[in-house]
């Protein structure tokens, strides 16, 4: 149960948050040079989906809680309960917290459309509290600018991370797309009912 959740979680953060703040940043630009309307209903479908994923991982995250709590011994218990309303109880809450809010506020239009609020809720979907953290930490090391490489672990080079990109906004798409076809067959039943 554990591995399913925290893969469910993954899949949410990775392939969910982190391409819509690709595909945010990637339609703010298009929209400067194309004004169809089309290009704003897939906008105003991918922000209703985000914000169903919003409320998806944080349900999901909480559920998880309960399972990790229930599935664990009396001192990793207390440990858990500890870490969650103890001294450093922001560093568990404020992630989902902050993820939760901002796919809700995009429910909001004049949110949703403003374009310097995109660009920080894309920010903020794609780097995570922890990530800016260990990047911001990594700069305040003794580290000589001869040790620096980007690509050093990867196996990604320029031209390859660009298509991990642009794969990973078509496959958002792709569940955008989805949702939309489902949300539309499910009001079709109903007004036949």
């Amino acid at each position: 149960m554990r591995e399913n959740i925290l893969l469910l979680l993954q899949i949410i953060t990775v392939d969910f948050f982190t391409a819509f703040g690709l595909y945010s940043i990637l339609f703010l630009i298009v929209s400067i040079f194309i004004k169809k309307p089309i290009l704003y209903k897939i906008d105003e479908e991918a922000v209703k989906f985000i914000s169903l994923a919003g409320v998806i991982y944080f349900t999901v995250w909480i559920i998880g809680i309960f399972v990790f709590y229930a599935e664990n011994n009396s001192e990793e218990q207390s440990a858990m309960l500890n870490r969650m309303f103890g001294e450093y109880w922001f560093g568990i809450w404020s992630q989902p917290i902050l993820w939760f809010v901002l796919t809700q506020l995009l429910r909001f239009k004049k949110v949703s459309k403003n374009a310097l609020l995109r660009m920080i809720f894309s920010f903020l979907l794609i780097v995570s509290i922890e990530r800016f953290i260990i990047f911001i930490s990594s700069f305040h090391r003794d580290y000589l600018p001869s040790s620096w490489t980007m690509y050093r672990d990867l196996d990604i080079y320029p031209s390859n991370f660009f298509l991990a990109l642009l794969m990973k906004i078509m496959v958002f798409l792709l569940f955008v797309g989805i949702y939309y076809l489902v949300k539309n067959q499910i009001k079709t039943e109903r007004i036949e009912n």
